[in-house]
């Protein structure tokens, strides 16, 4: 019998978390926002990334100091929403969890933050609604990151049909804690 369909994903994750371990920078954002294994089109593998990666896209970044930041392109879809047809809350904090922590790419070496580590803390501040069909920047950056522990801030911007942003909508700090195991272990 052929091995289970959860371990054909473990071993397609795992070989993709491989790939990005090969690239630096802003390399490693774009392919991480191009990935879409066939195995995750498996109903029973469906997740919220599987429902905003698609949507996701790179407006500009920078990996200068003092704070590395990208800022990203969103646009809220049908799904991506609650019965008042506004980006759902649950949804603006998935989008919060996963944009400020791409910026690690931009600073990531052997055994400092490669593998982007878990969340701590992730505060969100909902200032305005974003409506069905709106285009909004995320603008992330790094605060502080150390050996162990880092800072993110976020922020939702409307964006107009000419790319000018507009009013603040949403607001994150996000704080992390590094998970990498010691570099001869990786």
């Amino acid at each position: 019998m052929a091995g289970s369909s959860k371990d054909k994903n473990t071993t397609v994750r795992q070989d993709f978390v491989n790939t990005l371990s090969k690239l630096e920078g802003i390399k490693k954002t774009e392919a991480f926002l191009a990935w879409r294994p066939e195995s995750l089109e498996d109903p029973d593998q469906q997740g919220w990334m599987n429902f905003i990666l698609p949507y996701l896209s790179i407006v500009s970044h920078s990996a200068s100091g003092p704070h590395p930041y990208i800022t990203f392109r969103f646009t809220v879809n049908p799904l991506h929403t609650n019965g008042l047809r506004t980006m759902h809350g649950g949804c603006t904090s998935t989008l919060f969890d996963t944009c400020t922590t791409l910026p690690l790419h931009l600073v990531s070496k052997p055994g400092f933050w490669q593998r982007q580590g878990v969340t701590r803390t992730l505060n969100v501040t909902y200032l305005r609604p974003i409506p069905v069909g709106a285009t909004i920047h995320i603008r992330c950056e790094l605060l502080h990151v150390g050996r162990t522990l880092c800072a993110l801030r976020g922020e939702m911007r409307a964006v107009d049909e000419n790319g000018r942003e507009g009013s603040l909508l949403a607001v994150c700090d996000h704080g992390k804690a590094n998970t990498d195991p010691p570099v001869g272990k990786l």
